[in-house]
């Protein structure tokens, strides 16, 4: 079964940068519609593309533009929720509430903001394909990223939730746990030299993820031959986390 999106048209988070805008770039390489979602604007150039210029955190501006897309195209086939920021990288006691309050805001609050008014677009139509990207923070951690850590939890568990909210109208919502990926979130760590050999030290697969590693495995998921699985959270990390 080869994957094919020839009239299938896709909401992606995040498509400006990094995982989101690999995935962007797979689901027009595969035939599919693209409407990119980002607080910045975007280097890509493509009939299949469209792009808005909105923060995952503004209700009414989601709501709207979920409006604007069934209006258009009459069908929503598959959601990406790939926006996401960093933490404060602080032991959790010295963490300021209201950064705190915006990491959950981004990678949390903006993946339910985005799914709800979604969802409702998939329910009439009795399909859909819902991929969250968490990380794989949510389950193997370190200090300083308890802010992070907890938003990223957050999606998985939300993941599954959805899942079963959403099976009866043959929905699928999945999410994919992103290890080591270099990304330009990441790259000013893993451009130092020491970083990034002792960070591959940790893989078994001996590498850093790139977007298109991350990007490939959503592309299954956003694919029909991805029908039988929903509620899954799957790593694509080079084998990280079952290295202890």
């Amino acid at each position: 079964m080869m994957m094919d999106f020839t009239g299938k048209v896709f909401i992606v988070t995040g498509a400006s940068s990094g995982i989101g805008l690999s995935c962007a770039e797979q689901i027009i390489a595969l035939g599919g519609h693209v409407i990119g979602v980002d607080k910045n604007a975007t280097a890509v150039d493509n009939d299949a593309y469209g792009h808005s210029v909105i923060s995952v955190t503004d209700e009414r501006a989601i709501k709207n533009l979920v409006n604007t897309v069934t209006d258009k195209y009459g069908h929503i086939d598959g959601l990406v929720n790939a926006a996401g920021i960093w933490g404060s990288s602080k032991p959790f006691y010295e963490m300021d509430s209201e950064a705190f309050q915006n990491v959950f805001d981004v990678n949390t609050k903006g993946m339910f903001l985005m799914s709800k008014y979604v969802s409702r677009a998939m329910i009439p139509q009795k399909r859909g394909k819902i991929v969250n990207i968490s990380c794989i923070r949510a389950s193997v951690f370190r200090n300083n990223m308890a802010d992070y850590a907890a938003s990223k939890g957050a999606v998985v568990s939300m993941t599954s939730a959805m899942a079963l909210d959403l099976a009866p109208y043959n929905i699928q919502v999945n999410s994919v746990a992103p290890g080591f990926t270099y990304t330009g979130m990441t790259s000013a760590s893993f451009d130092n030299p020491e970083v990034r050999e002792q960070s591959e030290k940790l893989i078994p697969n001996g590498r850093l993820g790139i977007p298109k590693d991350i990007s490939s495995v959503v592309m299954f998921l956003l694919s029909d031959m991805s029908d039988y699985m929903t509620g899954t959270n799957v790593f694509a990390d080079g084998g990280y986390h079952i290295q202890k």
